[in-house]
């Protein structure tokens, strides 16, 4: 189905809280097909303070990049892999990456867009017309910064998604962490109680026609989220937490790469 723009905006404030969110089954056609990871490397992590793409720095004798393509390689139940990268960087990815590296289920190479939004609508545009054959059953979210992620959840997640429609990554934030707000002045505006909390990773999994429907009306109502989720929850759909680990860290400082280093390095050493 596709959403046009005759529809009024639709908003919905749906808190991903793991334990409390309905039990809603998709259907069986909503997740029949193969499951497609969209791996996101368009942004350019100026936080980083590297000259170029940060997926493309040295991580274990590897670009970053790859390490997260291997482990979506291995994940089983991962049929297919698709990469989003800057325009500008499209022919690198190709020749540099897939081509040079043996990267099993990469699928093509697509160009994103001006936000993390935009680059998911790229994508599902190239899967729309597999989407709406039924051929593709399962979209998962993965940012491209996140190589540590481990086979084993990415299954886990996908196992979820195929029953609910929307799962998720996450860990639960800690009993022993303070949740604060800062007022625009700098000053503490607010505790909050830590109870149910969970910080949200990727990847993010969904019942692919669900999912081209969300972002064909966010298309149309102007919304631009700021992850995958918040697209699929405006249309009243739940979406369930998986618990992942810890250790699926997000690069985004050169801090963040000397930590990926050491978990790869301490994962190698326990193998």
């Amino acid at each position: 189905m596709r959403w046009t723009c005759a529809f009024p905006a639709l908003y919905l404030d749906l808190a991903l809280v793991a334990e409390s969110l309905p039990m809603m089954e998709a259907s069986h056609d909503e997740a029949a097909g193969i499951a497609v990871a969209v791996v996101l490397c368009a942004g350019q992590g100026r936080r980083m303070g590297a000259t170029g793409n940060k997926v493309f720095l040295p991580l274990a004798g590897k670009p970053l990049l790859v390490h997260t393509l291997a482990a979506f390689a291995r994940a089983a139940l991962v049929d297919e892999i698709v990469l989003v990268a800057h325009p500008a960087e499209v022919a690198y990815v190709r020749a540099e990456i897939v081509t040079r590296y043996p990267l099993a289920k990469v699928a093509g190479v697509t160009a994103g867009g001006a936000t993390r939004h935009q680059s998911e609508e790229h994508a599902l545009a190239a899967l729309r017309p597999r989407i709406e054959a039924g051929a593709v059953g399962i979209v998962l979210v993965h940012d491209g910064a996140r190589p540590c992620i481990r086979p084993g959840d990415i299954d886990a997640l996908v196992r979820v998604a195929r029953v609910y429609g929307g799962a998720l990554l996450g860990t639960p934030v800690g009993a022993d962490e303070v949740i604060a707000r800062i007022a625009s002045d700098g000053t503490l505006d607010a505790i909050y109680p830590t109870d149910g909390l969970w910080r949200a990773q990727t990847p993010q999994a969904f019942a692919a026609h669900a999912l081209l429907a969300a972002y064909d009306r966010a298309r149309c109502d102007g919304f631009d989220g700021t992850d995958t989720a918040a697209s699929y929850e405006r249309l009243g759909r739940p979406v369930r937490m998986v618990r992942g680990h810890a250790d699926n860290i997000k690069v985004t400082t050169p801090e963040d790469l000397i930590r990926a280093a050491a978990i790869l390095a301490e994962r190698a050493r326990d193998a």
